[in-house]
């Protein structure tokens, strides 16, 4: 299976779910083996929202997978919340607060105790919060989810969250590169290097250079 046939999953799953249950903005990704999510596919939802996500607020999501892995296949935002300490709760609400979604939802795919991949889902002032009833709705639908995931093709291979230009670094790395050797071979300047990695380490949830090697690589 190629990148175009996966990419067609998505948002066959993206558009399935929403008709079905109307949602402002969505999102469909994958989860690889350190529990990060990576490969998002966007439904309605800009581009600037979604980076603002990953930069700034990504951390103090209580759906984030790693914080959801003892929860049912739906997990709705209340219950999620309920489960992580109120501080994180606050900067997460900011973050809504600031694109007017007043609820969100996660559908999980799992394999083997581990999520796969997930839909996550969110609604505005206007549509309202999820009712039980659409709750119920989107646990009948996550079997089809679970099937058409199973179609996509095994990427997890520890680079498979990373942008390509961050396994370009994360590659270099693995030589022993150093910041001005990483400037040089991928002609950017040496605060742009520190921002990558800055961001490698923060997405792979490292803190030094010879965990990320140890992480991707190991």
């Amino acid at each position: 299976m190629n990148v175009i046939a996966a990419q067609d999953i998505a948002s066959h799953c993206l558009n399935a779910f929403t008709q079905l249950i109307p949602a402002s903005r969505a999102a469909f990704y994958r989860v690889d083996r350190h529990l990060q999510a990576y490969d998002f596919s966007l439904h309605g939802m800009s581009g600037e929202m979604h980076q603002d996500y990953l930069d700034h607020y990504c951390a103090f999501d209580p759906l984030r997978p790693r914080n959801c892995l003892s929860s049912p296949s739906v997990v709705p935002l209340s219950l999620a919340m309920a489960r992580q300490p109120v501080r994180d709760n606050h900067c997460y609400q900011r973050f809504l607060q600031r694109y007017g979604v007043v609820d969100v939802v996660e559908v999980f795919v799992h394999r083997a105790g581990q999520p796969q991949a997930a839909i996550s889902m969110l609604r505005t002032a206007e549509q309202g919060a999820f009712t039980g009833q659409q709750l119920s709705q989107l646990s009948a639908l996550q079997t089809l989810l679970h099937l058409a995931v199973a179609q996509l093709p095994c990427t997890d291979d520890g680079l498979s969250q990373l942008t390509p230009k961050e396994r370009q670094i994360a590659l270099l790395l693995r030589e022993g590169a150093s910041n001005k050797q990483l400037a040089r071979a991928l002609d950017i300047g040496l605060p742009t290097v520190k921002t990558h990695l800055i961001n490698l380490f923060r997405k792979t949830g490292v803190s030094n250079r010879t965990e990320l090697v140890s992480s991707l690589f190991l």
